[in-house]
């Protein structure tokens, strides 16, 4: 786990210094647990081996959501672009609802369509990103607007390494990556990120990563 490890401490590094800086949330982050725990999870989900790390070794802090029945969940900015939301293990049930689990109350039905093992782990305005819980190093997939998941990353861990490098271009332009007229990507943050993001991902997954967080 130590790509994974590195890569998580890399995430929560960026995310802490563009939190600082620009951040809108407050207390609604990803965190370094003081000790490993065993995560709530649904027995019915599977966590591969990675995201059992990443849930015994991280937490959801989400202010809000403590005493209510909101889904506890933490927020991710990329800049002004991207918001995307990871919920907490012992939500991840509800994260399925839609996915994996279908109908309208209790008992939900399983859908013919989607595997079991595919987990749903966060969301950018409620699109999924998926991750594979049976494959080696738990690739990771996004589905946008009701489309057929598409791989954005070999493993969690280049996942993770992607967030930091798109939160850290971000912090060089003080947050403000979208051009705030026509709302397009601005071209020079698009020229900084890509070549690192393709070194990191390759060329496909490069291009699924980014049409989905619709930079």
């Amino acid at each position: 786990m130590q790509s994974l490890n590195a890569a998580l401490t890399r995430f929560v590094e960026q995310q802490d210094l563009y939190n600082e800086a620009y951040g809108l949330f407050q207390n609604h982050d990803l965190r370094p647990r003081v000790l490993p725990v065993q995560p709530e999870v649904d027995k019915r989900i599977t966590l591969s081996p990675e995201l059992q790390y990443f849930y015994s070794h991280y937490e959801m802090v989400d202010a809000q959501a403590e005493g209510t029945l909101k889904m506890k969940s933490a927020a991710v900015e990329i800049g002004d672009a991207a918001l995307l939301f990871f919920v907490a293990p012992e939500h991840l049930h509800r994260q399925q609802l839609g996915f994996r689990w279908v109908g309208m109350q209790e008992p939900y039905k399983e859908s013919d369509s989607w595997s079991p093992n595919h987990v749903v782990i966060a969301n950018v305005n409620d699109d999924p990103i998926i991750v594979d819980a049976e494959a080696p190093d738990s690739p990771v997939y996004a589905a946008f607007e009701g489309g057929e998941p598409k791989r954005v990353a070999d493993s969690l861990a280049d996942f993770f390494n992607a967030l930091a490098i798109l939160i850290e271009n971000a912090r060089s332009f003080s947050g403000e990556v979208k051009d705030e007229e026509t709302y397009e990507t601005k071209p020079e943050y698009l020229v900084q990120v890509q070549p690192k993001l393709r070194e990191l991902l390759g060329e496909a997954h490069t291009k699924h990563l980014i049409e989905y967080l619709s930079l």
